[in-house]
């Protein structure tokens, strides 16, 4: 499972999660799972790469210790800093390298921990890196960055049943010092963080958390180190968590609500667990299973072989001896790596809180000895290759179903480390394959009409040895997937003879070169641990994971000498020379999902029979003291034993961002916006413009025309020129779609239900560079606009649209709760109706119906399409708008370039006055009136079920709790918040063993929807606990003599949700970029600071009394509906009269 699934894509004009959304919270509405990490797919590693590039930059290889017969710390003594050492000293520890990351701006400094071993991993930023004085540091605008602290385990699986995704989950379920069973959702309940999760990869476990209050980092600190050091899971006390977190025997309750009973007259058992939900979930995503098989095959001798995450058909034969010794032989401090980013002080709280902690436990060498990761030799005399099904469903084509094949050549390309250069050249490699729609790989695959996008995701190197893999997905044939791999074979020979051109690989290095430059988002401390730990997990020194300017520079030496021949050579070698590679199909079958349920039931039947009736007795007992302790209150003292914050810790003022709005600028007509902060002398530029004046039922083109923007050439340049030419001048340029909701005048200080009708529908230009590059953007930007060659596109569009059709549909499947969330929220809201016809399951109709007319009719298509921009490029200047991001040098040297582009670089009204776009916080939007008439005939409030192929349910049900124009109070989001963190969490996720369920209110739209993430329960139980959950706040409620379980101890419980609710406010620091865009939308959408402030007071004056009248509503919610995403067979079992949607 992993929680990038509401992530945006750069120029991903498919934006799966754009429903417009209060702007009040800058962070995830569905708090934090935790990530099982395999193979990023190509829109992941996009997505991603920005965050962990840095991790991709592998160094020599030199071991940083002393080995000896005793383990790596064995008859060392030394106190000493190394020579010019500056880091923080502590007693405890030993300082084995301090030195300044000019990259980062910062110090980094590894420790080891005398006692026991243990490496610490210091980083801090330079204090000037913040700050809008700042022009040269890599920090986002807030002065107040995020701290990040970490723990890292090595952790070798040895069989598939999940072990370390389990101890994942199960150290986080009490600890010695914090007994509650849950300290990890208390703290999402009550705390300030801006991170809080925890991630199995294939070879290790990772622990990180962040927060920008000291207080409440010191206690996530605190919470972790107890957790992982002293889980109560692996005692006796803990025997409940295994058979919770990961797996364990359910009654099947019969329709009247007795026992169903098996064929032996037992009770019938059913198979149920968070991680068991989680996983189930990730095998019925094909391209997820295709991977995970992959891995198994490509690495026959280590243990890449095996699934970390756990393989549902194998996860139930874990005993809890295995759990306990799992944990006991890799969660010592000796096999430990910690991390904190932070400033000194925070350095040396660290090194001492764990210090604590760590002592007691010695050294233990062989945890560390053990968890060594072995190379996977090359041992393939030949490719191998392999067929296996995955579960589709059945349609009405001719092979019976609408599926294709699966096809993926995966090759393995080191079996020792690589020096710097060549890894750097191997990521230069993967964008000149694969980075961009015209990369030479991806092109050959996509224009071959063969299958309908490309998988794989190219290279995958954040683990000891590296992959690249390629290949496609919706093969109809199954004798083209022989073709496929042929194609693939053959353009790699091509690419090895032809090589690259200079223009294509001057392209790619500024790409890289730029990412690098850049840095990642807000979270620097996050981003520094993630990648230090591809190369220090591996014993190799963490620094060597973080610089990367000696190797960048070799590699422009090299390229400058031999050209493309370096590239040549590593396709040569590692790519076509190599037999050491796994070609592996999947095909379709429409009997796997029956057969999986029938091959369970016969596991369980069989586990059954073999149980004595004293074994039989057991599981009837576990179970009934499980429900009993998850049914149980916990005591005061045990709620009281977590750390909680104060409301004096809370800043009662919002976080505000830098904005200057300048009208009519250069006198172009145009408006234009700028925020000053630090952004290390890159340019952020935007270019919007209105497009209301185009017809409603021409919108749904609008994804088409913005991949054509993205992806096709110019009347000069064919798309490989220009796409190469953008990327030697920018660090991107991509088009994209916004539709927000906007406050009807008046109301820029109320917090009111929106009529929906008053929004803005905008056309951005998006792109960054460097100072010097600011007249090129520029230049960019006006052959976007004005210059991309539609007549000749037709193959791009029609990549792009199989290519979006087919992760659209993959999507469904697979984040089925964002799907249908925005179903519901587009069946009470005109402007919901309509961001749901372009983002939701109903685009599915529309991009098929758009690729039929492609083919069938390209020429009076492309007319179309030449009409809706020269549509939009008529538009009124009024309605137009640059957005300006950067420190003070960069906001100067755009203004230079800025006046040029607005004035005589832009079309003046293609010889006619454009009408002025009206002001659409006081009228209402041209498509409205459409829009309207459309949504009572389409998608009339009604429940739904949308069908695709997967073994879990994703169940939703919404309705509106407030009228249009009535004020909101911010309280409602303290007690969605509540909902979330305490009864969804407690008996949807515990109980009933669902990866996730949320609540979620937006005072946009009145409108409350709760739903849940990989549910392996039957949708009727999921909606009766949803029907229960208004009562569950009425009971929190009820007093029991002169408190209720809201007031005890002060009112904690709301106290609680308040803290836990501004943390959501606040989030995490941004990046410059972010931060300008943010500022953005805040003003487009009317919305003041006033009412931020305002929202702000009313969170943190939350009573009791604003509990009961959520509740209230939440009984009587008005029209209420349901959208499930499920598989045909359990639609077909459901007794609920429910309208079919089919996904696939």
């Amino acid at each position: 499972g992993d929680n990038d699934a509401d992530e945006e894509e750069e120029g991903d004009d498919d934006d799966d999660d754009s429903y417009d959304e209060d702007l009040y919270s800058l962070t995830d509405r569905e708090g934090h799972n935790d990530m099982v990490r395999l193979r990023r797919r190509p829109k992941e590693r996009a997505r991603c790469l920005a965050v962990v590039l840095a991790s991709l930059l592998l160094a020599a290889g030199v071991a940083y210790w002393t080995s000896g017969e005793g383990g790596l710390w064995a008859g060392s003594s030394s106190r000493k800093k190394p020579p010019g050492a500056v880091g923080v000293g502590h007693a405890a520890y030993d300082a084995l390298h301090s030195s300044t990351l000019v990259e980062h701006r910062a110090r980094l400094t590894l420790y080891r921990h005398r006692a026991t071993g243990a490496e610490f991993l210091a980083f801090v930023p330079d204090a000037t890196r913040s700050g809008p004085s700042n022009e040269e540091g890599r920090g986002g605008y807030d002065p107040k960055p995020d701290k990040v602290f970490g723990v890292a385990f090595r952790t070798k699986p040895e069989s598939s049943t999940g072990v370390p995704h389990i101890l994942e989950h199960s150290v986080l379920c009490g600890s010695k010092k914090y007994p509650s069973r849950d300290p990890f959702a208390h703290l999402l309940k009550g705390s300030l963080q801006t991170f809080l999760n925890a991630f199995t990869y294939p070879d290790r476990t990772v622990y990180p958390v962040a927060s920008r209050n000291k207080a409440d980092f010191r206690n996530l600190m605190d919470v972790y180190l107890d957790a992982v050091f002293h889980p109560r899971a692996v005692e006796e006390e803990g025997w409940w968590v295994l058979r919770q977190e990961g797996w364990r025997y359910d009654i099947v309750d019969a329709d009247d609500g007795g026992r169903s009973l098996a064929e032996n007259g037992r009770a019938g058992f059913e198979y149920k667990g968070v991680v068991y939900s989680e996983m189930k979930g990730a095998y019925s995503d094909p391209e997820d299973l295709l991977e995970r098989k992959t891995q198994s095959l490509l690495f026959p001798d280590n243990p890449y072989h095996f699934d970390s995450g756990g393989d549902p058909a194998i996860i139930p034969t874990l005993t809890r001896e295995e759990f306990v010794a799992f944990y006991k032989k890799y969660y010592h401090p000796t096999n430990a790596r910690l991390f904190v980013a932070g400033d000194e002080s925070d350095v040396y709280h660290a090194l001492s809180t764990a210090d604590r902690y760590m002592s007691p436990m010695g050294y233990n060498p062989e945890s560390r000895k053990d968890s060594v990761i072995e190379y996977q030799k090359r041992t393939f005399r030949a490719p191998v290759r392999e067929r296996k099904p995955f579960a589709a469903t059945a349609s009405e084509d001719a092979d019976g179903t609408s599926e294709g094949h699966m096809l993926c050549v995966t090759w393995l390309l080191n079996t020792q480390p690589l020096k710097p250069m060549m890894e750097l050249a191997w990521i230069v490699l993967d964008d000149l394959l694969l980075g961009k729609p015209s990369s030479p790989l991806r092109k050959a695959l996509e224009d071959s009409n063969i299958g309908e996008e490309t998988i794989g995701g190219g290279l995958d190197d954040e683990l000891l040895q590296s992959t690249f893999a390629i290949g496609m997905k919706g093969v109809k044939k199954r004798e083209d997937v022989a073709v496929l791999e042929d194609l693939i074979m053959e353009t790699l020979h091509n690419l090895d003879s032809d090589g690259f051109s200079k223009d294509e690989i001057a392209s790619s290095m500024n790409t890289i070169e730029f990412r690098l430059r850049e840095g990642g988002g807000g979270l620097t401390g996050m981003e520094i641990f993630l990648a230090a730990l591809a190369k220090w997990n591996y014993d190799i020194s963490p620094k060597d994971a973080l610089v990367y300017e000696d190797a960048l520079k070799l590699l422009k030496e090299e390229i400058d000498r031999t050209g493309s021949n370096l590239f040549q050579q590593l396709i040569h070698d590692s790519l076509l020379g190599n037999n050491h590679h796994v070609v592996l199909e999947l095909f379709p079958s429409t009997t796997l999902e029956a057969d999986q349920l029938q091959d369970t039931k016969i596991q369980i039947s069989r586990a059954q029979f073999k149980m004595s009736d004293a074994e039989y007795q057991s599981v009837l007992e576990e179970g009934i003291k499980l429900k009993k302790l998850q049914d149980t209150e916990e005591t005061p003292e045990v709620i009281a034993s977590n750390p909680r914050l104060s409301i004096s810790d809370i800043d009662p003022t919002p976080i505000e961002y830098p904005i200057h709005v300048e009208e009519n600028a250069f006198k172009s007509g145009i408006q234009v916006v700028s925020h000053e902060v630090a952004s290390s002398g890159i340019a952020y530029v935007d270019f919007g413009m209105d497009i209301s004046m185009i017809p409603y039922e021409d919108a749904i083109l609008l994804p088409s025309l913005i991949s054509l923007l993205n992806e096709a050439g110019t009347s000069d340049m064919s798309p490989a020129e220009f796409r190469n030419h953008v990327g030697k001048l920018t660090g991107g340029v991509y088009a994209t779609l916004e539709i927000m909701s906007v406050k009807p005048t008046g109301w820029d200080d109320d917090i009111k239900v929106h009529p929906g009708v008053n929004m803005l529908t905008m056309l951005f230009i998006r792109g960054k560079c460097t100072t010097e590059k600011i007249k090129d953007i520029f230049s960019v930007f006006e052959k976007v606009l004005t210059d991309i060659n539609l007549d000749d596109s037709r193959d791009v569009l029609r990549n792009a649209l199989k290519s979006n059709l087919s992760s659209k549909k993959s999507s469904v499947a697979s984040r089925g709760h964002s799907f249908a969330n925005r179903r519901i929220r587009g069946r009470y809201s005109v402007r919901n109706f309509i961001d749901e016809k372009i983002y939701g399951v109903s685009s599915l109709e529309s991009y098929a119906s758009i690729l039929e007319d492609v083919e069938s009719d390209w020429g009076q298509f492309v007319l179309r399409l030449k009409k809706l921009r020269e549509t939009i490029l008529n538009g009124s200047r009024n309605g137009m708008l640059l957005n300006l991001t950067g420190d003070r040098i960069v906001l100067d040297a755009i203004m230079i370039e800025a006046g040029e582009f607005l004035v005589n670089s832009l079309p003046w009204d293609l010889g006619h006055q454009a009408p002025p776009t009206p002001d659409f916080r006081s009228e209402d939007h041209p498509w409205i009136a459409s829009a309207s008439t459309d949504m009572l005939q389409s998608d009339p409030v009604r429940d739904e079920g949308i069908v695709v192929s997967t073994q879990v349910a994703y169940v939703a049900e919404g309705g509106r709790l407030y009228d249009v124009g009535e004020s909101v109070s911010a309280s409602v989001s303290v007690v969605s918040h509540y909902l979330t963190t305490g009864y969804m969490w407690d008996v949807i996720r515990a109980k009933n063993g669902a990866y996730g369920a949320y609540s979620q209110f937006s005072s946009a739209d009145g409108i409350a929807t709760l739903y849940t993430y990989r549910d392996p329960n039957s949708p009727e139980v999921t909606l009766d606990a949803f029907h229960a959950a208004a009562d569950s706040i009425l009971q929190d409620a009820e007093l029991q003599g002169d408190v209720s379980s809201l007031t005890r101890d002060g009112n904690a419980a709301v106290t609680t949700a308040v803290i836990g609710t501004i943390g959501g406010l606040d989030g995490s620091a941004l990046s410059a970029k972010e931060a300008g865009w943010v500022a953005l939308i805040r003003y487009l959408r009317g919305e003041s600071s006033i009412s931020r402030q305002r929202w702000r007071k009313e969170v943190l004056d939350t009573s009791v009394d604003d509990f009961v009248d959520y509740a209230k509503r939440l009984k009587t919610w008005k029209t209420p509906s349901i959208a499930i995403v499920t598989s045909q067979s359990a639609f077909s079992e459901m007794e609920r009269d429910l309208s079919l949607f089919k996904a696939q």
